[in-house]
């Protein structure tokens, strides 16, 4: 068993699943209680199924049907539980720290009039010793009672109109950081949730030397030269591929200049989800037939640059959206943001500030997304495209693959190269 103290509530809670069905229907009990989703005269009585969940990277997740002594409409009785740890999977379960902000903001999400719609939220809490916790949540039903299928990460041709469908989420993000901005979330989530330049800064450096970069970019144009069916043309053409290599050297050599920008002007930083790509979020029509978006999985959330947000939030995007449709997005959430309390930006800005992060994670993160792909899938040359059912059943394969290839193909069209040396050293 494994239990520990958490911080905002003082009570045990469950680290895992096994730990979670031992304390059972009095432990949920206790909690929503604690929690005040639960009045003291009411109880769970029983805890009817216990299902675990798959997807997503990090956490053990369950599905639970729990029955009510009182049953209340307002009390869903099919919950979603997501643990911060994994203890099968080490890789996984370092990222256990992201909890420390979610069950804080899924805490205070409760407060009326949030502006952005989130799962309801029994119980939140984590011990931030261990960073061992857990947030219990109501459990959405994809594709019924009027909400749309869930969609999965990098799988966006299976989305129908995928343009309308990120309107939608920018559109939500800007009223979540611009509501911030003007001061009209609960003082709470400026005592929670501080904004660290210095942090942010450190986390945009390019920390493997150029020794080791330079073979990695030729071992990933080896891979896209190996399997062509596999990715757009303009990338897998030589004198591109020699041009990024190129630029390698003039991004790690720019990366004060870039940080600088980045960190540049205050009135990018508001309260954002991180990572509002379309599989952590939900989507139905409101009364006027617009499409509204909610979001899920607020890990890492608080203070960030909203070019941040945006590009977490278009990573899984089709490359047409970033060739055709980048500054139309940029302008929704522009508008969004100014017209619930932030400053008004500038396309352009932005749209620096978005190039400017993808030239950074692209040199780090994703040009290994190669060695990912070949330990998940065995035989790539039997796969007709990107679309492949392979990649449909391996999903950190295909995030890999969309996010290597997305980044080469801006790269190719934006001409970050050009960019980066527009900032200097």
């Amino acid at each position: 068993m494994h239990w520990v103290r958490g911080e905002q509530f003082g009570i045990d809670i469950p680290a895992d699943a096994e730990t979670l069905l031992a304390g059972g229907a009095g432990f949920l009990t206790r909690a929503f209680r604690a929690a005040g989703s639960l009045s003291a005269d009411n109880a769970v009585t029983a805890i009817d199924s216990a299902r675990p969940f798959s997807g997503g990277g990090t956490g053990h997740k369950l599905l639970l049907d729990v029955t009510y002594a009182s049953p209340d409409t307002s009390l869903p009785t099919r919950l979603f539980v997501k643990f911060s740890r994994n203890f099968e999977d080490e890789l996984r379960d370092s990222a256990r720290f992201m909890m420390l902000s979610e069950t804080r903001f899924a805490v205070l999400s409760r407060a009326p009039g949030f502006p952005v719609a989130v799962p309801l939220c029994l119980f939140a809490d984590v011990e931030p010793e261990s960073c061992s916790g857990l947030t219990i949540t109501e459990c959405l039903d994809f594709g019924n009672n009027g909400l749309e299928p869930h969609y999965p990460k990098c799988m966006d041709y299976l989305v129908p109109d995928p343009l309308a469908h990120y309107r939608a989420i920018v559109t939500a993000l800007g009223r979540l950081a611009g509501t911030h901005r003007a001061g009209g979330l609960p003082p709470e989530f400026d005592r929670y949730f501080v904004y660290n330049a210095e942090q942010a800064a450190a986390a945009l450096q390019v920390r493997s030397p150029l020794e080791k970069l330079l073979p990695r970019a030729q071992r990933m144009f080896d891979f896209i030269d190996r399997y062509p069916q596999l990715f757009p043309e303009n990338i897998r053409d030589r004198a591109f591929q020699q041009q990024f290599t190129d630029d390698i050297p003039r991004v790690v050599a720019a990366q004060d200049g870039i940080r600088a920008v980045l960190g540049g002007n205050p009135d990018f930083i508001a309260l954002c989800h991180w990572n509002a790509n379309i599989d952590n979020c939900w989507f139905w029509r409101d009364a006027e037939g617009e499409l509204r978006c909610g979001m899920l999985d607020w890990a890492m959330v608080g203070p960030m640059s909203v070019a941040q947000s945006i590009s977490g939030a278009l990573s899984g995007a089709e490359q047409f959206i970033w060739n055709d449709h980048l500054d139309e997005i940029i302008g929704v959430f522009i508008e969004s943001y100014a017209a619930h309390g932030g400053p008004r930006l500038q396309v352009e800005e932005v749209r620096t500030h978005l190039l400017l992060l993808l030239a950074l994670a692209g040199v780090s993160y994703f040009m290994s997304a190669p060695l990912a792909i070949q330990r998940e899938i065995e035989d790539l040359d039997a796969l007709e495209s990107y679309r492949d059912v392979a990649f449909q059943q391996h999903e950190n394969a295909r995030i890999q693959l969309h996010m290597m290839t997305k980044m080469l193909n801006v790269w190719q069209t934006r001409d970050l190269g050009k960019l980066v040396t527009t900032i200097g050293g």
